[in-house]
Order: structure tokens, then C-alpha cells, then sequence
């Protein structure tokens, strides 16, 4: 059983990993599967010491996931994986941060900060997720002096991650074409999708994927950070 998660009403979530297995199982995956379900910081905290992906510690932070997501009650809807960050706090205590999505599923449910206990037993990860307090967050969109909404962070991470592949270009209009203008071509494109993940804190489906919602940072933020 590669994972499972389950939860109830009384302001916990719990998840279930097993740390063993191959091809499926993100725990043991290579690093582009890990990348659909781990930030950059969390695959920097996931290895061992001598740099290779800790399967432990990987099955741990899936399972701490899934309980966090239980907890928000979005069972059914896809898990933001990127979304929900499980890294080091103090002590070396799991800490979660929240974005995108899983920010605003955080925020509609009322979940305040939240608190996760990972352990380990019999090849399996096990994982709780607890919160007490109200939740509250700024707005993700960045308003200019007189309030208005101007560009989501979350567009303007997308932004910067293309313009530092063409370091001759300094500004980037939102209705340029990025496919046929070459800025993003067939190769960068994969990773055009990762940094979208990983900005608006979803998982991006590539069987379904509609070119049209990346021809320019104007439909991409339509369909990723509307």
C-alpha cells in the first residue's frame, strides 16, 4: 500500500506512507517524481549523510502531507503537494508552511498554524496533524499605493524564473507569446511546469494539459494563481 491517509472532525488529519517499494512510491522514486511532491528545501532536508534521498525521512514528510491535507477537508480534490511544506523547525521539531492552494483551502477551513508529529514502525511512515488557533494570512496578491491588485508573487516567481534563462532580457510584457517566441521552448518546458507547481501550490496534471494555459504569463496566471 504506497500511502493512505485518514482524518476526522475533531481538528486532526492523519497520513500513512510506507517507506519501501519502488517505481510508484515517491519514497523510493527518482528525483524529477520527487519533484512533483517535494519543494527544493524539502529535498535538501530529505537525504542522508552521504547526499542520497533518505527514504525514512521522504515516506515521513508524504505522510505528513497527506495528514495536513486531511485536516484542511478537501478529501476528494487533488493534494497540493507543493503547497504544503513539512521542513525542520526548532529543535529539528517538523514544521509546515502553507501556500498557494493549500494557504487558501487552510484559510477557508479555519485552520490556524499547524502542528505535525511523524513516526516510524514496521516499514510504514505514520503522521498526525493537529491545529488549534484561527488561521490568518496576508493576501498573495501585491496591491500597489492605493490598493489595487496588481500581479500575484506567485506570477511574478514564474517571471523571474524565465527571465533568468535570458539574462539579454530585462522586462517580460504579460501577453508575450512564450512558446513562439521561443522564450520557453520544448526542453524548458517541463521545467516551466515544476516552477508553476511549485509557485501556486498545485500539482499540474501532464495527461490533461492544455498548451493555451502557457502561451503567456497573462493565461498563466488565469489558470494557475486566479
Amino acid at each position: 500500500m504506497p500511502g493512505t491517509s485518514t482524518g476526522s472532525d475533531s481538528g486532526t488529519g492523519t497520513g500513512l506512507r510506507t517507506e519501501s517499494g519502488t517505481g510508484s512510491n515517491p519514497a523510493t522514486g527518482s528525483t524529477p517524481l520527487l519533484r512533483r511532491f517535494l519543494s527544493v528545501e524539502e529535498l535538501a532536508v530529505s537525504r542522508t549523510p552521504d547526499g542520497a534521498p533518505d527514504p525514512s525521512g521522504i515516506a515521513g514528510r508524504l505522510a505528513a502531507k497527506e495528514a495536513v491535507f486531511k485536516l484542511l477537508g478537501s478529501v476528494g480534490k487533488p493534494v497540493p503537494w507543493q503547497g504544503i511544506e513539512v521542513l525542520r523547525g526548532p529543535g529539528g521539531r517538523p514544521g509546515v508552511r502553507l501556500s498557494g492552494r493549500a494557504a487558501e483551502l487552510a484559510r477557508t477551513a479555519g485552520v490556524g498554524p499547524i502542528d505535525v508529529s511523524i513516526s516510524h514502525d514496521a516499514g510504514f511512515a505514520i503522521a498526525v496533524a493537529a491545529a488549534t488557533t484561527p488561521y490568518d494570512r496576508p493576501s498573495r496578491w501585491i496591491s500597489d499605493s492605493e490598493g489595487n491588485a496588481m500581479s500575484s508573487a506567485g506570477i511574478d516567481k514564474v517571471r523571474d524564473w524565465i527571465l533568468g534563462r535570458h539574462p539579454e532580457r530585462t522586462e517580460l510584457a504579460s501577453d508575450v507569446d512564450l512558446i513562439e517566441s521561443r522564450l520557453v521552448d520544448s526542453l524548458a518546458f517541463v521545467e516551466l511546469v515544476y516552477t508553476i507547481e511549485d509557485a501556486a501550490g498545485v500539482e499540474i496534471d501532464f495527461d490533461n494539459i492544455d498548451i493555451e494555459d502557457f502561451q503567456t504569463l497573462a493565461t498563466i496566471e488565469k489558470a494557475f494563481f486566479a
